[in-house]
Order: C-alpha cells, then structure tokens, then sequence
C-alpha cells in the first residue's frame, strides 16, 4: 500500500483559511469528515490534539504530519492542506509551516499507520518534492506529485 492509495484529490485543500494550528486540522479533518473517513470530527480533533501536545509535529521544512491512532477512523485517513501564509506548529526548525498532512488511523491499523507515516516522512525530506507541493494549483496535482515520487523508488 502506497500513500496515493489513501490521499485522493477531494481530501487536498490548496489554500487553507486557518491562521493556527488548531483551526489548520479542523479545517482539514472537516474535509475527510465529509468525505465519509472520519466517524467523530470532534473526538478525531480532540485525538490529534492530544498527540500533538506531547510533542509538534511540525517536523521542519516547513511541513507538519498531525496523526493520531484513534477509533473514529474508518481504516486509514489522509488529507493535505496548503497554506501559503505559513502557521506556526512549533516545528522543531522554528519556521512556519505551508505543508500539512493530517493522518488518522483505526488501532486496528497499526503496521499500516506506521509503514504509511515513515513512507510520507521519507519523500517529505526531498526537497523536490516539498517545491512541487508548494508551486501546484490543484489536489489532483498533489496525488499526481506523490505518484510520481512513489514510482521513483523513494517509497518501497
């Protein structure tokens, strides 16, 4: 299983409105609410939030993976936001982030979880990849981006 099989383009928002971190992954987990991954946005946020309080996920170079194991996800969730003004996730570089994948898993999913954010965290330290993300228009154009860099060997 590849990233490109869970991110689809309905689950990208290319221009995020929100200014904080909180309001970044409730605007994102809204998006794969409506689309039917999550089961309980509130416990969901509430879940990211948690993990996201014993330690950022703001991982530098400008990229921030929010994810937690939680029971209100159906199987495996991943959506993408963009914001172009950058919000502060205290990453551990100290600069804003643009990129910002939200991941959600069942507990039932572990191995999958796992595989999914070391796979997602080895094509983030590409700095091709990150350029591409940040130049696109669509989110048709960030799934085609991460095909691209899966077939390239990057992810195994």
């Amino acid at each position: 299983m590849k990233i490109s099989d869970y991110l689809k383009k309905e689950f990208c928002i290319m221009d995020l409105k929100a200014t904080t971190k909180e309001q970044a992954i409730r605007e994102v987990a809204s998006c794969l609410t409506v689309n039917g991954k999550i089961k309980d946005k509130e416990k969901f946020i509430n879940d990211i939030l948690e993990r996201e309080s014993l330690g950022s996920t703001g991982i530098g170079h400008k990229v921030a993976i929010p994810h937690s194991r939680t029971e209100v996800v159906n199987g495996f969730a991943i959506g993408f936001g963009r914001s172009k003004e950058g919000i502060d996730f205290k990453a551990l570089d100290g600069d804003k982030v643009n990129l910002i994948f939200l991941m959600g898993a069942n507990p039932s999913e572990l191995n999958l979880y796992l595989r999914l954010l070391a796979e997602l965290s080895r094509l983030l330290m590409e700095n091709s990849f990150r350029r591409e993300l940040l130049s696109v228009n669509t989110g048709e154009e960030v799934v085609d981006i991460i095909k691209k860099y899966e077939a390239s060997g990057l992810v195994r």
